[in-house]
């Protein structure tokens, strides 16, 4: 630049303002301006440099949407979850908290480990083991089973498959005939079973006294008794003989007749029979007579099938009165 040359100044862009010589006023910044404008700047600066709050929502909508996570179910106040130790496997149910065992079993897992009778807990006819200690599955409830203790049904007892692995407590009331509906059977097994692990040689008076919370309506308290009998006697290794295998080899016996060669005729007793306990003992005895081939009937009547090569009408008759049960005519 020559001297005395004097520097080019811009031109403004818009006409300036003659000077008036008084001073301008200032426009005033409320705190309100003055926040905006500094966030405004820091979020500019962080967008920049890549730090502080505005980068995170930067990297954050640039990472791809991750799936929401889903909240566990809740379980409402009237339900509970628990685990079960039933039989020696495990089973994770969600009950309510009024559900009782019994209930859990059926609905819930679909076994049939123990029968409803009364609802009550007056029958037994539902009793598991809770820990070794009989109790009635219709009343003890599910939500405090779930603490580790140990549950056992008439299907845990068992020993292996088939009849042959049947506990002898099992076998002794299957082969001793401990019932007839079999409504209150299992009831019955687990309450001798209980009884049994704790002492292999009761008394009659300990075995009512074991069972007292068990109910038969049918009455077979005499057979029962018999099965937890024979029950113990077989569990401290006594050799037991039990009604079912006589029966059987009675029903089973080897003699045959051709086909069409069998005589069969109903008979009416003179004096009907008490009970059909009766009638299962006379057709006992009958089916061990020579040529008898086939009993049945019931308190009143009794149908007899022989062997016509062996025996005539009056030979059975015979048989009939010599077992103190006449017919008629």
């Amino acid at each position: 630049m020559a001297e005395g040359d004097k520097p080019l100044e811009p031109e403004p862009t818009e006409p300036a303002e003659p000077d008036s010589g008084t001073p301008k006023a200032r426009v005033p910044v409320t705190r309100r301006d003055f926040l905006i404008r500094s966030n405004a700047s820091a979020v500019a600066v962080g967008v920049m440099t890549g730090t502080g709050f505005a980068a995170s929502l930067v990297h954050a909508s640039a990472r791809p949407a991750e799936p929401p996570q889903r909240a566990p179910t809740a379980v409402p106040v009237t339900m509970r979850r628990v685990s079960l130790d039933l039989d020696g496997k495990k089973y994770d149910v969600t009950v309510d908290v009024r559900e009782s065992l019994w209930e859990t079993l059926n609905y819930q897992l679909g076994l049939s480990n123990c029968n409803l009778g009364c609802d009550r807990a007056q029958c037994g006819a539902c009793a598991v083991l809770v820990d070794g200690r009989a109790v009635n599955g219709c009343t003890v409830l599910t939500a405090r089973l779930g603490r580790g203790q140990k549950i056992l049904t008439v299907a845990g007892i068992a020993l292996g498959p088939g009849p042959e692995g049947l506990h002898p407590v099992q076998r002794a009331f299957w082969l001793e005939g401990g019932f007839q509906c079999g409504i209150c059977t299992r009831g019955f097994v687990m309450s001798t079973y209980a009884l049994l692990q704790a002492n292999q040689d009761p008394t009659n008076a300990e075995i009512k006294d074991a069972l007292a919370g068990n109910i038969c309506r049918c009455g077979e308290y005499p057979k029962i008794l018999s099965a937890v009998q024979k029950a113990a006697a077989e569990l401290r290794g006594e050799r037991v003989s039990y009604t079912a295998p006589l029966i059987a080899a009675g029903a089973a016996g080897p003699e045959t007749a051709p086909e069409g060669a069998t005589v069969s005729r109903q008979f009416v007793f003179a004096t009907p029979l008490g009970t059909i306990e009766q009638f299962d003992e006379l057709a006992l005895e009958l089916r061990q007579r020579p040529g008898i081939l086939a009993v049945s009937g019931s308190e009143r009547t009794i149908t007899i099938g022989w062997d016509p090569a062996r025996l005539d009408e009056a030979r059975v008759r015979q048989f009939l009165a010599e077992a103190g049960h006449q017919v008629r005519p």
